[in-house]
């Protein structure tokens, strides 16, 4: 009869650094993939490829680099490789592209960091119709009518209000950014 695996104390906070790690730079892999692989479904394969490759190879990860540069270096064999197998397919980027393309997307997702902690903090600071109403818009995707009819709002007062919304996150963020030091 076989035992279950004991998990480590080590390991379960291995597991919770590459989770919290691949949750914060999936948008950046995922961005990199899909500029370069025409095909969504294919693309989400490779997404999916990159996934179980970098928590393959998380052990060997070296803590001092980037693990966005490090996740997209994986990213690019695999769009490679991907391009290898369709052989009759034109290859869209050469490697020395993609190389380009993974250190521009590993440099603005060091930059996109300070922005999304900053909005994270403004965000908090909306409360009641006004978060109800965001919420809608931007997390459930609700169209601005079915916001409107369900606050018994005009189309236009929901416009209003989001655009006032959006201005003070701009707002908040820049003033966040400009204490924090970041340009």
């Amino acid at each position: 009869m076989d035992r279950p695996i004991e998990k480590q104390p080590g390991d379960v906070d291995a597991l919770r650094e590459l989770a919290r790690l691949w949750v914060q730079s999936q948008s950046v892999i995922s961005a990199y993939i899909t500029a370069n692989v025409i095909d969504m479904h294919h693309a989400e394969d490779i997404v999916q490829e990159v996934a179980q490759v970098v928590a393959e190879k998380f052990a060997t990860f070296d803590r001092s680099r980037s693990f966005v540069s490090w996740a997209l270096g994986i990213a690019r064999h695999r769009v490679l490789k991907y391009y290898r197998s369709r052989s009759r397919d034109r290859l869209i980027l050469s490697e020395a592209a993609l190389v380009k393309l993974e250190d521009a997307l590993g440099t603005v997702e060091s930059e996109v960091e300070p922005r999304r902690s900053a909005l994270r903090l403004c965000l908090e600071k909306i409360h009641g119709r006004r978060r109800e109403v965001l919420d809608l818009r931007y997390s459930e995707n609700a169209k601005v009518a079915d916001i409107a009819q369900r606050f018994g709002m005009s189309s236009d007062g929901v416009f209003v209000m989001l655009h006032r919304i959006r201005s003070m996150l701009f707002a908040c963020i820049h003033q966040q950014l400009a204490s924090e030091g970041v340009r």
